[in-house]
């Protein structure tokens, strides 16, 4: 668990110190009530890296995130991306690491800075992902 919290928070301040990420505020379902911070990065044209970490109300309460979202097409206004990486969920003596499959709708309800992203996570069982997020920028 240390090492994966160690990574996240590296990979945070890494794309924190080079001013190219933009935090995130999410909340939602991921296995239980889930409030976070998100930073996301673009890294090339077409792909942008993506940390998070979580806190949650299930049986794990910290869920930590680490991957990538590829554009894949527009829904009215609304840009659709697919986010994929890998996942942790840690707490109870017990920790599950596994992936992330999300679909991520920004420019949700036509405001900028809001995003809807659901999916599944499946780390250990499979676990409904859906939320809501605001980027602060």
């Amino acid at each position: 668990m240390k090492k994966v919290m160690i990574g996240v928070l590296f990979v945070g301040l890494l794309m924190g110190c080079s001013q190219a990420a933009v935090p995130e505020i999410v909340g939602g379902v991921r296995d239980g009530l889930a409030i976070g911070l998100q930073l996301e990065a673009g890294v090339a044209r077409n792909l942008t890296a993506r940390g998070a970490i979580e806190f949650n109300s299930g049986n794990q309460p910290v869920c930590a995130l680490i991957g990538g979202k590829i554009p894949l097409t527009a829904i009215g206004r609304m840009p659709l991306g697919l986010g994929l990486g890998l996942v942790g969920y840690f707490g109870n003596n017990k920790n599950d690491v596994g992936f992330s499959l999300t679909f991520i709708l920004n420019r949700m309800l036509d405001v900028e800075p809001l995003f809807l992203e659901f999916g599944v996570d499946v780390a250990g069982k499979g676990r409904p992902v859906c939320q809501f997020g605001y980027k602060i920028y």
